[in-house]
């Protein structure tokens, strides 16, 4: 599900569209899966995983509210009674342990837009901890070309957006491991070396949905990243362009790039199987 790679030079760009919200959540045959590793990691690592700030409060209870509602409307055959929740849990995290998606709660203040609430799980090699209470620049300041790149655009399409006109795109990185919990961009200590010829079975194609969805009391934005994964080579199945495209996609990647995505000791060897995809 979801090719954002389609053999154009790799550029950083928005790519946003709009939201169809019957396609907001999306829920597939992990979910138990998937919300049972959400419980394990904020049970365990509720500190690394879940973060807030008091301003954040008040939209993290609108969220939880449209969860209920929507939830049991969109899957009744999953909700077919109201939904019982934790009070005793901070209403995001609540809300969080209903979907495999991720939650971002971003809060406008003043011109900024401002991470007030996130459970986040399933970070790509990133630190919520790191992010709780900054901006969007702040956000993403360890990022290569953001701000030149898309700054701009992204503060304009977080000013822009309205409750009726939610948002939606697909964001992509190749990894090492399938893992979904990975906080920090370091291999472990039983990671296989990675050739030309087993790159297809041990490297991942990891894929965001993101979707942005601005609520009416609030104000407040909710960020959703639902993550999939899976190997090279089943990418390559699921998608029959995806292999010879890959390499031209990457062709485009600056020096910068290859580094923060950690591509830097396989970049040659992923091309050289993107490029004998129809010599196989």
């Amino acid at each position: 599900m979801y090719n954002p790679v389609d053999g154009k030079p790799d550029r950083m760009h928005i790519g946003a569209r709009v939201l169809d919200l019957n396609n907001w959540i999306e829920i597939d045959a992990f979910y138990n899966e998937d919300i049972e590793l959400k419980k394990k990691l904020l049970a365990e690592r509720h500190d690394r995983v879940f973060v807030s700030v008091p301003e954040g409060d008040d939209g993290s209870r609108e969220v939880l509210a449209e969860f209920l509602k929507y939830l049991p409307s969109r899957f009744p055959e999953r909700w077919p009674s109201p939904i019982s929740i934790d009070s005793n849990l901070h209403p995001l995290e609540a809300a969080s342990l209903l979907v495999q998606e991720d939650l971002c709660l971003m809060t406008q203040q003043g011109q900024d837009w401002v991470l007030t609430a996130g459970s986040i799980c399933f970070p790509s090699r990133w630190d919520p901890r790191d992010k709780i209470g900054k901006s969007l620049l702040g956000i993403h300041d360890p990022v290569p070309h953001y701000a030149e790149k898309i700054g701009v655009a992204t503060q304009s399409l977080f000013d822009k957006m309205t409750v009726d006109r939610p948002m939606w795109r697909v964001n992509w990185t190749i990894m090492d491991t399938p893992d979904l919990h990975q906080p920090v961009p370091v291999r472990r200590a039983d990671s296989i070396t990675v050739t030309k010829d087993n790159l297809p079975d041990h490297l991942y194609f990891r894929r965001e949905r993101q979707t942005l969805r601005k609520f009416p009391k609030t104000g407040d934005i909710l960020f959703t990243i639902r993550t999939y994964t899976n190997t090279l080579a089943q990418a390559a199945i699921d998608f029959p362009e995806f292999r010879a495209n890959l390499g031209k996609t990457l062709g485009g990647a600056t020096p910068e790039m290859i580094d923060y995505k950690g591509w830097v000791s396989i970049m040659n060897d992923m091309q050289e199987w993107s490029s004998s995809a129809h010599t196989d």
